[in-house]
């Protein structure tokens, strides 16, 4: 794991975190105030990415940024891409946290994909399954707008 150090405006040292291999962070001071965000609607998600970091967490390469100091921290709900700049090697205080994208977490998720050498079209439809057209009743079906059918169709573009 290399930790890059670059100078701010302010003269103050800080650690670019970089490492091609996944790297477990310790517990780290971090203020709410260290956190650079990429775009505003992901302001109501920094909560949950300062407590994974204050509790201690794996940071993952992203691999399709291959800059190597662009990271996957998971929460909760949510997986956090940041860039992560520290205030000495022993990682345990953050002086700066760039947020670049915040994803709803797939983390458990398992996609399962037919093969589709194998896939039969029949096998789908079950004896119960029944085909409905246009304009059937189907039982449970709350239609909202009554007035909906009264209307006259649309006239075709030219």
């Amino acid at each position: 794991m290399a930790i890059v150090k670059k100078r701010n405006e302010q003269t103050e040292s800080r650690l670019l975190l970089e490492s091609d291999e996944p790297v477990e962070l310790p517990p780290a001071e971090v203020d709410e105030s260290a956190v650079v965000l990429q775009f505003e609607q992901f302001r109501q998600y920094v909560p949950e990415l300062l407590e994974e970091l204050r509790d201690g967490t794996e940071a993952t390469p992203v691999p399709v940024m291959m800059d190597g100091s662009t990271f996957v921290v998971h929460g909760d709900t949510r997986s956090f891409w940041v860039k992560l700049w520290h205030a000495s090697p022993e990682l345990t205080r953050i002086e700066r946290v760039q947020i670049i994208s915040c994803l709803p977490s797939t983390r458990g998720v398992h996609i399962l994909v037919d093969d589709p050498e194998e896939y039969d079209e029949a096998d789908d439809l079950d004896d119960d399954d029944e085909d409905y057209e246009a304009g059937d009743d189907i039982a449970g079906y709350d239609d909202d707008d009554e007035d909906e059918d009264d209307e006259a169709p649309a006239a075709p573009r030219a």
